[in-house]
């Protein structure tokens, strides 16, 4: 299948009024997957970790199975807000995580998300962490809930 592109402005006319010459076909080359080496397996290796453990320890806190305050070491104060602000929503009862992946960006930072099952929905957390101080630090905890992207902030 050939890829097409179009031209911005004509993607906002009804299909009928379009040009079908403003339609020019770009061959794109196939997609080669990038070289992975042993250094690169294992970050994403760690980084996986990390964040799948960030993402239990803050499933069990949600369920009640963990006290919040076990987390609060290892979350950065705008985390455990994130964390509060999803325990008010919602029957956490039988979550679960269910896939986590992660990249790590450097050094010092990896960015995943979890996603999550209760009996319910599926939803994601997004995850941040931060190499500070020799420890990794949770500097970001968001629990995407379904519709939240609906809600305007002021």
């Amino acid at each position: 299948m050939e890829n097409v592109l179009w031209h911005l402005e004509e993607l906002w006319l009804p299909i009928a009024e379009r040009e079908p010459a403003a339609i020019s076909v770009l061959r794109l080359p196939p997609s080669q997957p990038a070289p992975t080496s042993p250094d690169a397996t294992a970050e994403t290796s760690r980084a996986t970790t990390l964040v799948q453990s960030v993402a239990k320890a803050a499933v069990e806190a949600l369920t009640g199975y963990r006290p919040l305050q076990q987390l609060t070491r290892w979350l950065d104060p705008a985390a455990v807000n994130g964390l509060l602000s999803a325990m008010r929503h919602g029957a956490w009862q039988g979550a679960t995580v269910a896939s986590v992946h992660a990249n790590q960006f450097g050094d010092d930072a990896i960015e995943g998300v979890a996603q999550v099952s209760t009996s319910e929905r599926r939803l994601a957390i997004a995850i941040r962490l931060d190499h500070r101080q020799g420890r990794w630090t949770c500097s970001h905890l968001s629990v995407l809930l379904p519709g939240s992207h609906l809600l305007t902030r002021t």
